[in-house]
């Protein structure tokens, strides 16, 4: 492990891999990792307190 850190290209290219794993698990974290659950007051709310959608679009 020891000549693998004494050649400068191997160095930098360890470095890179590890900077590279790490923003992807950031990136996995922080877009495709389950979300909490929601709970049971949240979805009446949600479900109870929701207005119609109106569509000023139409011809």
């Amino acid at each position: 492990m020891r000549q693998i850190w004494n050649n400068p290209l191997s160095r930098e290219i360890l470095l890179i891999l590890i900077v590279k794993i790490a923003l992807i698990f950031a990136i996995w974290w922080v877009f495709f990792r389950a979300p909490d659950a929601p709970t049971a007051e949240q979805v009446s709310h949600a479900l109870l307190e929701s207005r119609p959608v109106i569509d000023n679009n139409k011809e």
